[in-house]
C-alpha cells in the first residue's frame, strides 16, 4: 500500500513538473519572440532614418542580405548602400509580422508595403521580407535578409 502510494505521489511530481516545464519553456518562447521583435523595430527604426551606426550594431558581422534584386551583399556592402546614400526609404510600412522561433534562432516574415529609392530607381511593389536573428552573446543580432516583390502588388520606376 505505502509503494503505491509512493508511486502515486511521485507520479503526481512528475505531471506537474512537465506541466511547469511546458509552461517555462512557453514562457521563455514568448520572450524570446518579443525580444526579436524589439531588434527588428530597432533595425525598422534605423533603415527609415537611415542610421548605418545603429544598423552596424543589430546585423552580425557575417551577415548574408539579399536585396530585392537578388543581389547578396555583406554586411559591410549593405552599411556603405546607407553611408553612400543610395538606399533611402520614403515610406515605410510592414505587415503580417510573425516570429517562428528555433531555439536561440529566430524567423521573422512579413510583408514591406515601404516605398524605397534605391540609387534613384523609386519601387512601390510590396515585398515579402525574411530576416533570421541568432542570439550571439546574449544578443539578438540579425544573421540573414531576403526579399522578394510580391507580383501585381505595384509597380517599378
Amino acid at each position: 500500500m505505502r509503494r503505491r502510494m509512493a508511486a502515486v505521489a511521485l507520479s503526481i511530481l512528475a505531471v506537474l513538473a512537465i506541466g511547469w516545464r511546458t509552461a517555462t519553456s512557453a514562457a521563455a518562447a514568448e520572450n524570446a519572440k518579443a525580444e526579436v521583435l524589439k531588434v527588428e523595430d530597432l533595425r525598422n527604426q534605423a533603415l527609415q532614418s537611415g542610421d548605418a551606426v545603429a544598423l552596424g550594431n543589430i546585423y552580425s558581422d557575417d551577415l548574408v542580405y539579399a536585396n530585392v534584386s537578388g543581389t547578396l551583399l555583406t554586411k559591410a556592402e549593405h552599411l556603405a548602400e546607407f553611408k553612400a546614400r543610395t538606399l533611402h526609404f520614403v515610406s515605410f510600412a510592414h505587415d503580417n509580422v510573425e516570429v517562428t522561433m528555433h531555439g536561440d534562432s529566430a524567423i521573422l516574415t512579413g510583408i514591406s508595403k515601404s516605398v524605397v529609392d534605391y540609387r534613384g530607381e523609386i519601387s512601390h511593389s510590396q515585398r515579402r521580407f525574411m530576416n533570421v536573428y541568432a542570439k550571439k552573446d546574449g544578443r539578438w543580432l540579425c544573421v540573414a535578409h531576403f526579399e522578394q516583390n510580391i507580383p501585381g502588388t505595384g509597380e517599378n520606376h
